[in-house]
């Protein structure tokens, strides 16, 4: 049987990891593949941190309107991290309204008919 190595991480690294879990739709196995953590890791970190929440202990996560944290807590390498995903998340949403877009005009050539709103049409009344 082939030994491994344990690795130790910090609890601000660990804290970065469980607040990009938090924070996104990932799944652990996305999360931990982002930060080269296996998924066991990161499975474990999720649990005792929902684990620790039941006795009040929660880990304090940096977040946007949950009220872990505030922005200016984050530590530079977590901020660094939560810039990096922020990025994805607009080049992805920019990707998403191009398709989108593209889609509606394709679906007005080929069944010929109007799909976006014309300024000051008239509403229908069903």
């Amino acid at each position: 049987m082939v030994r491994r190595e344990r690795k130790f991480y910090s609890e601000e690294f660990k804290e970065l990891v469980l607040t990009a879990y938090y924070n996104s739709n990932e799944s652990v196995s996305m999360v931990a593949r982002r930060f080269e953590v296996s998924r066991d890791t990161v499975s474990s970190w999720v649990y005792r941190n929902r684990m620790s929440s039941c006795s009040g202990k929660r880990v304090k996560l940096a977040s946007s309107g949950t009220g872990f944290m505030k922005k200016e807590e984050l530590l530079p390498e977590a901020k660094d991290a939560r810039i990096l995903e922020l990025e994805r998340e607009v080049a992805k949403e920019k990707l998403r309204s191009e398709c989108l877009e593209k889609m509606i005009e394709i679906a007005e050539r080929e069944l010929k008919i109007d799909i976006r709103k014309k300024s000051g049409a008239k509403q229908s009344t069903r």
